[in-house]
């Protein structure tokens, strides 16, 4: 039997991904099935080990025998299976934690480029678990900000990290439905599906993040 592999298959899984792959539900439950399958193994050969060494006492205290290194521990013929079964265990979990650490520190990056929205089309790779995530970490930076006093309390966020080279941005609506914004310098704007706008970024930046307009470059026109 190839121990850890699936552990290891989790992993590969990961690295095989653009983003993140599905949530490998039965994956992870193999993974946590064969650990407990480990340690069951492990818990035999122990429990095993200390009879004798138990049964062995017994002899030597009643004179039935010299007992000559019978406690000293497990028999030697059992503790390559011991050491096996335990580097087995340790493997998969390190898997195991590395597999949700690397799909939470993605998810903690996706909050942060959309602002909070969840896209549709990446929202089916995840577990309920990690939708929970993500929206529970959401609203503990939503909290922090409104919470925020003093010269932090008018800070974005959200907004860019680097400031804009210009201060309007060429967009397209690429999604229905958006209705209109509120713009310091330009005011009601419509997002109608298909249209172009030349809007200040820092009104726009949540939409881009979010996937419902599109940054254009200076060669797209009108």
């Amino acid at each position: 039997m190839n121990y850890g592999s699936r552990g290891r298959e989790l992993l590969l899984d990961l690295k095989r991904s653009d983003w993140l792959p599905a949530y490998n539900e039965e994956g992870v439950r193999s993974t946590l099935q064969e650990i407990n399958s480990h340690t069951e193994e492990l818990t035999v050969l122990v429990r095993a080990s200390s009879n004798r060494r138990n049964n062995a006492d017994d002899g030597a205290g009643s004179g039935g025998g010299d007992g000559g290194g019978a406690g000293a521990g497990p028999a030697i013929e059992n503790r390559p299976s011991l050491i096996l079964h335990d580097a087995s265990i340790r493997r998969n979990k390190r898997c195991l934690l590395a597999y949700h650490a690397y799909r939470i520190d993605k998810l903690r990056i996706l909050r942060w480029e959309t602002s909070g929205n969840l896209p549709s089309t990446l929202k089916n790779l995840l577990s309920e678990s990690e939708i929970d995530f993500f929206h529970e970490y959401d609203k503990l930076i939503s909290r922090y900000q409104l919470s925020s006093s003093g010269p932090m309390s008018n800070l974005d966020l959200n907004a860019d990290q680097y400031p804009p080279e210009e201060n309007l941005i060429q967009v397209r609506v690429v999604q229905s439905g958006l209705g209109s914004i509120e713009t310091e310098m330009c005011g009601t704007v419509q997002l109608e599906m298909g249209s172009m706008h030349y809007l200040p970024r820092q009104d726009i930046e949540h939409l881009i993040r979010g996937g419902s307009v599109v940054q254009l470059s200076g060669e797209e026109s009108f």
